[in-house]
């Protein structure tokens, strides 16, 4: 027997949330991202700035009509969005002072084959290349290491010889 849903749909909680990174690479928020917050009195919507407001004057109205819970409630919802507001702004100004000191640096360079071979210093080699410089170390260890063995025998050869004479 087959289900029906009676014109209703079904509500998944959660599903539709995206997750926001503020300080990861991955965080893709800015000043204008619009976010579902769902607070103690339903769900708001709207940027950050808009959402720290709406929480303020929701905690305001609570305070007025005597519902400190509520208010305390609003402003702590309030004052998460002021959080993420300022974190925000911070990031924003962290990625303009990189690209101003990324302009200052790029005329200091007189020729573009500079800039080649600075990005082939901080690059690292392939894996396979240093697997290949690993072994070559190896070797040239082990090769000095046999070299001082046969030194060091010849040295106790001629030791030894020296006492059979004495």
């Amino acid at each position: 027997m087959r289900q029906q849903n009676n014109g209703r749909r079904r509500q998944n909680r959660g599903l539709n949330r995206r997750n926001y990174n503020n300080g990861g690479p991955n965080g893709n928020i800015n000043k204008n991202t619009v976010i579902e917050s769902s607070g103690p009195d339903g769900r708001q919507r709207g940027s950050v700035a808009q959402l720290n407001e709406k929480y303020t004057s929701l905690a305001s109205d609570a305070s007025s009509s005597d519902d400190r819970i509520l208010a305390e409630s609003f402003l702590q919802f309030a004052d998460h969005y002021y959080r993420v507001q300022k974190e925000i702004d911070l990031n924003n100004e962290n990625k303009e002072s990189r690209k101003k000191t990324e302009l200052n640096l790029s005329p200091n360079n007189s020729s573009d084959l500079e800039l080649e071979d600075n990005n082939n210093i901080s690059k690292k080699p392939s894996r396979r290349k240093r697997g290949f410089q690993m072994r070559e170390a190896e070797i040239s260890s082990d090769d000095d290491k046999n070299e001082v063995n046969n030194i060091n025998n010849v040295k106790n050869n001629k030791s030894e010889g020296d006492k059979l004479l004495i």
